[in-house]
């Protein structure tokens, strides 16, 4: 496994990013940036941006610094590299569920895949905990965001994924196959 960083020198939101990559496979660059406590939803197609202090903790975790041309050379040395149009774009959202007190309804705006495993295995408190839907390309995710105890209990649906970050954030994704 090898998991690249390049340097943190492209500025965004007042700060300076990186990208996070494996020259191997994506599942082992989501399984990395799981143990960074990174969103899923800030994949790429192909990388993760990552902040300054990510990166570090990065670098700590086993990550190899280079520099970006050999970031993106071995990137494309093992097929992994995606062509910018190519890659998913910007995340549009569905569906937004302030906090109410019950579980919102998501049938209109997140794929059967979602909705099931919303309904059958997240746990919140619904009084505090706000929810939202959003589609880019051929994925879908749901997004709970609560102070604490959210929980995912049972198993997920088959294609469905798990993120939660810091127990406050937890996210639920799909892979669609349009037109099927």
């Amino acid at each position: 496994m090898t998991i690249l960083v390049d340097e943190a020198i492209w500025p965004w939101r007042g700060g300076r990013w990186a990208h996070l990559v494996s020259d191997d496979n994506i599942a082992e660059l989501h399984e990395f940036g799981r143990r960074l406590g990174l969103r899923r939803m800030a994949f790429q197609g192909d990388h993760y941006d990552v902040p300054e202090d990510v990166r570090a903790e990065a670098l700590a975790l086993g990550a190899e610094a280079v520099r970006g041309r050999d970031l993106v050379r071995r990137l494309r040395a093992a097929g992994l590299r995606l062509a910018a149009v190519d890659r998913p774009g910007r995340w549009e959202p569905t569906g937004t569920w302030p906090a109410s007190g019950s579980i919102p309804d998501l049938a209109t705006a997140a794929p059967a895949p979602l909705v099931e495993a919303f309904g059958r295995c997240v746990q919140a408190d619904w009084a505090s905990a706000s929810t939202a839907a959003f589609r880019r390309s051929s994925e879908s995710a749901v997004v709970v965001e609560d102070g604490g105890g959210l929980a995912l209990v049972g198993r997920l649906p088959e294609g469905v994924e798990a993120r939660c970050s810091t127990g406050r954030v937890l996210e639920l994704l799909v892979y669609e196959v349009r037109g099927s």
